[in-house]
């Protein structure tokens, strides 16, 4: 059967889109691999992104763009294109009576792997409410952050990727039928870290008015790469594992600018960090002080723009048991016991005294910091969901709870804190993943908010829409939603949400919406919380 197609115009020329039915029944537009930016292949490879050219005659939209190079994390694989700055557009209606408002959804994967397309951002829920739904593409890995601290290449190419179609989006999004004086950047993990990013540089002001950050932030230890002199930056190592040993950035960048693209991304994931780094999930690149760039994302120390805060407003917040899906799952293979005993000594004498090397000034030892964790017992089967603990405690909340610190102490009075603790062993990333410890891990918030479309490659069935998963979903993207309307999730008390999520407010105590299968309101004090070794309030 033939789907209807649909024609809009942009800037740059005519597109045809094609309408889609949505998982539970109606239809949305579907707008796919529409370019924000020239390819940036050849001497655009390590480059800002430049704007795309026109095209003649109709340009057909039915299609996903190339997603950025990566190694796929199941085949091992590398799959994708260099010719990867690409977004896709979904709406219900491309000519309302009223423009819609337009959320932007930023994908993560660690700044090395993931896409914006429908195989895990299906936008079939978020359309349903009468918003214009934007996914994008960005560089990943080296193609996107390689900073050789030269005008060369100045790190931050991914995020200006972000900016260019957040532009785009300003000078088009009307013609689909959404208001470019409305829009809201959101993502998670590594893109919610870019959503924080683009909120405190002034490169990117002007281009959204609300941002949502789940699962990550820019205080995060993991989020940004401090300047280090060749022989540890990335960059160099890389050339260095692919015949080229240098210093000079010049050199290096004109290596690398020729490299095959495949080869340079299967090195950096198989060659360039060592098993020590890989057991810690440490990134091989990450946003990065770009100031040797003429037109820099970070144009102030980094700290500085963090502690401005965001000015928009601003939803943050956090899975309750983030480490599970590192710890417990397969994406860390744990399944022999000398895997465990290796882990155990690797904890000891690499893992913890390099964290507290980063924390200088905490008085706190190796030993005082395991066992807090894990009191006398080692690393092992037993003892898995303390190290989980550990990870989510080292690598999400603190820095979390930073971002909202600042939030209080700027008096930036529009932002609200959430923990999302609903136990759905039926979540597709919990399966996937095959995640065995107990609590909502890294990226199960997901699915309550896009609906995966390789759901039905792998034989998901969508929740009955009178079970208890439908209502969450309902709730949650109904908040998200509202959110991007007003700044307020929760404008008005309804059945589906009978709570009103209350804004951060001053004080030692910290308010934030819980979301289970009930909706409530709750608070803590950081002095109480286990993470909070960090800030060494709490006695040891």
């Amino acid at each position: 059967m033939n789907k209807r197609r649909v024609d809009v115009n942009v800037h740059e020329g005519k597109l045809i889109g094609i309408v889609e039915e949505c998982v539970y029944g109606g239809n949305y537009i579907a707008f796919r691999g529409i370019p924000y930016a020239k390819p940036p292949v050849g001497e655009l490879r390590f480059k800002d992104p430049v704007l795309p050219k026109p095209w003649s005659g109709s340009k057909d939209a039915s299609k996903y763009g190339n997603n950025a190079v990566q190694m796929d994390k199941f085949s091992r694989q590398i799959i994708g294109n260099e010719d990867c700055l690409y977004l896709n557009v979904y709406t219900t209606n491309i000519d309302p009576e009223k423009k819609q408002p337009v959320m932007v959804w930023v994908h993560g994967g660690g700044f090395y792997i993931g896409s914006g397309d429908a195989t895990s951002f299906g936008p079939d829920y978020i359309v349903k409410k009468e918003v214009v739904l934007v996914t994008l593409n960005y560089r990943l890995g080296v193609l996107g952050f390689l900073n050789l601290y030269d005008k060369v290449a100045t790190g931050n190419q991914g995020l200006k990727d972000v900016v260019m179609a957040l532009q785009w989006i300003q000078k088009n999004i009307s013609n689909f039928g959404g208001d470019p004086r409305n829009v809201t950047i959101f993502g998670e993990s590594a893109g919610a870290a870019i959503v924080h990013y683009l909120a405190i540089s002034p490169v990117a002001e002007g281009l959204f008015h609300k941002a949502i950050s789940q699962s990550g932030a820019a205080t995060n230890p993991w989020a940004f790469t401090e300047r280090e002199p060749p022989s540890t930056n990335k960059g160099f190592q890389l050339a260095e594992k692919l015949g080229k040993a240098t210093t000079d950035a010049k050199v290096a960048y004109e290596f690398l600018k020729k490299i095959d693209v495949k080869k340079l991304i299967q090195t950096q994931e198989q060659d360039l960090l060592t098993v020590e780094e890989h057991q810690q999930f440490l990134l091989p690149f990450s946003p990065s002080m770009d100031n040797e760039s003429s037109n820099p994302f970070f144009p102030k120390p980094i700290k500085t723009l963090i502690n401005r805060g965001v000015k928009v407003p601003f939803i943050v917040g956090y899975t309750n048991a983030e480490g599970i899906l590192f710890i417990g799952s397969d994406a860390f293979d744990l399944s022999t016991k000398e895997a465990l005993k290796r882990v155990d000594s690797d904890f000891k004498s690499a893992i913890l005294p390099r964290v507290l090397s980063k924390l200088p000034e905490i008085p706190i030892t190796v030993e005082e910091l395991r066992s807090i964790y894990f009191g006398d017992k080692a690393v092992s089967e037993e003892t898995l969901k303390n190290y989980a603990d550990f990870f989510s405690d080292e690598a999400f909340y603190p820095g979390l709870i930073e971002v909202v610190d600042i939030q209080i102490q700027s008096g930036h009075s529009s932002t609200y804190l959430y923990n999302l603790s609903y136990e759905n062993e039926a979540c597709p990333t919990r399966k996937i993943m095959n995640i065995r410890l107990p609590g909502v891990g890294h990226g199960e918030d997901l699915f309550y908010f896009f609906y995966p479309h390789m759901m039905k490659d792998l034989g998901f069935v969508p929740p009955e829409s009178d079970s208890e998963q439908y209502k969450v979903i309902n709730r949650c993207v109904q908040m998200w939603t509202d959110f991007a309307k007003t700044g307020n999730p929760t404008p008005t008390i309804t059945d589906l949400i009978p709570v009103k999520w209350e804004p951060l407010k001053t004080g030692d105590t910290y308010n934030y919406l819980n979301i289970d299968a009930e909706l409530r309101m709750k608070t803590f004090r950081k002095e109480e919380q286990r993470w909070n070794w960090k800030n060494m309030k709490m006695k040891l």
